[in-house]
């Protein structure tokens, strides 16, 4: 019999190693005669002791080969820089060409690194080097948040005293009691993790990957969007279809779908799905643009339940001037603020969401939860062929996987970041991932910090 009472939410990780090689980070070499020279001198100042003698310097085991530092063990090396400091006149350690040319403009061999490690271990990745990078960078990487509560003893993070949730419901919310409807049910879904599967990137939607992409959905029990609703083998209950006027006559012949999203911008769709799925919840999927706001808040006053807001994979919108996806999402969500619409509606944010930060300072810039894309495939060791900015023409080239495996290694991958958004809730003293929407309080932007200690200052030309 199970037990009784609340039991607590946690996706538990399963090693899924590596199937295909991936570069070794660093690249070891050591002076060969200078080695050679060394070992000499040692065997005979501690006359042939082989402890001595044989002692390798890596706790790591870059040595622990057979011919030691004259052919080390190069994946093992994890850039310590130990052997450098105790004999530097002899090794040599730096990033490995096959490394750096990991990724794109947007995908860096480190953050590519970080997905396969997580999705591999399903542990967090610890740096105990300390960061060497620049202070702030772009998008993201220029936004930080408020730790103010880190020292707080009940909530210290994944292992802490007090439950920290990070469900949150999808679709539109009452804002009144209409006494006459008291039996109407609010259409709304609610989902343990603010973390869902987007539509795979065009040309990689093969049975395999989409086979684990919908067996992760269904064991975490988030979301998968998926454009083609025939194919519904696996996780069916975890579907998100995207319906399009040809989509219509498809879902006619069963029942309604709890949930679904369409093209925002294919005319009459919306009044159709209106009309055909009273009882589904709708969600409208828009590009972010300029005038994405405006839009935003004609959809909710015509009905719809929730906006995917989109951008392209490399977290940049398609305004003229193209901003960040952070930018972009915070013009949309104020904009619903001032105008009383906001908490009518769930907003999805996706593209450029690669990293497990990102998922935090994406709810904080106005969304209710996020959906991955590319992450999916980097996950899968997919391979890069060039940028993958452009949803229709990526370079992304998917690799034959074991659906299982697959399956594991997406649900480490949320695993670990569903790990690392409680760490940081906790950091904030928050105990529901839902008080993050829109709180951008909690966060500093490099650009506007710089803006305003920097003011009226003239720089010398």
């Amino acid at each position: 019999m199970e037990e009784a009472g609340y039991k607590r939410f946690k996706i538990e990780p399963k090693p899924a190693p590596h199937v295909y090689q991936i570069p070794n980070k660093f690249d070891v070499s050591a002076r060969k005669l200078r080695l050679a020279s060394m070992l000499v001198h040692e065997a005979l100042e501690y006359r042939l002791n082989k402890e001595v003698v044989l002692s390798r310097p890596c706790i790591y085991g870059v040595f622990g080969g057979r011919f030691g530092g004259f052919k080390p063990l190069k994946h093992k090396c994890v850039g310590c820089m130990r052997c450098v400091q105790e004999y530097p006149h002899i090794m040599t350690v730096k990033q490995s060409d096959s490394y750096k040319r990991l990724g794109d403009s947007f995908w860096t061999p480190e953050n590519v690194y970080t997905v396969w490690n997580e999705a591999s271990t399903g542990k967090i990745p610890v740096k105990g080097m300390g960061y060497k990078g620049a202070f702030a960078g772009e998008g993201f990487d220029g936004m930080w948040t408020d730790m103010s509560e880190i020292v707080r003893p009940t909530r210290d993070g994944v292992y802490g005293r007090e439950y920290i949730s990070t469900s949150v419901d999808i679709g539109r919310k009452p804002t009144s009691i209409d006494f006459a409807k008291i039996d109407y049910q609010p259409k709304s879904l609610e989902i343990p993790v603010p973390i869902i599967f987007d539509e795979l990137p065009t040309g990689t939607d093969t049975a395999d990957i989409r086979a684990a992409v919908g067996l992760a959905a269904e064991k975490i029990g988030t979301l998968n969007i998926s454009r083609d609703i025939r194919h519904r083998e696996t996780g069916v209950d975890n579907v998100l279809p995207i319906i399009d006027e040809k989509g219509i006559a498809d879902i006619e012949e069963r029942d309604q779908p709890e949930i679904a999203e369409f093209d925002a911008e294919t005319p009459g769709l919306l009044d159709r799905l209106l009309a055909r799925f009273d009882r589904s919840i709708l969600i409208a999927r828009l590009p972010l643009r300029e005038d994405s706001g405006s839009a935003a808040s004609r959809l909710v006053r015509q009905g719809v339940h929730g906006l995917h807001l989109y951008a392209d994979y490399h977290g940049r919108d398609y305004s003229r001037d193209t901003r960040h996806i952070s930018t972009a999402l915070k013009d949309v969500h104020q904009q619903l603020v001032r105008e009383g619409l906001r908490d009518k509606v769930t907003i999805i944010a996706s593209g450029g969401i690669a990293l497990a930060e990102h998922v935090p300072k994406a709810i904080i810039c106005g969304a209710d939860l996020v959906a991955i894309d590319t992450t999916v495939l980097v996950a899968l060791q997919a391979e890069f062929k060039g940028e993958t900015s452009d949803r229709a023409n990526h370079h992304l080239r998917p690799r034959r996987i074991n659906p299982e495996w697959g399956a594991q290694r997406l649900v480490n991958l949320i695993g670990v970041w569903h790990d690392q958004l409680i760490e940081i809730l906790s950091a904030m003293g928050m105990r529901d991932v839902r008080r993050l929407r829109g709180d951008i309080g909690r966060s500093m932007m490099d650009l506007e910090l710089r803006e305003q200690s920097f003011k009226g200052i003239a720089w010398a030309t």
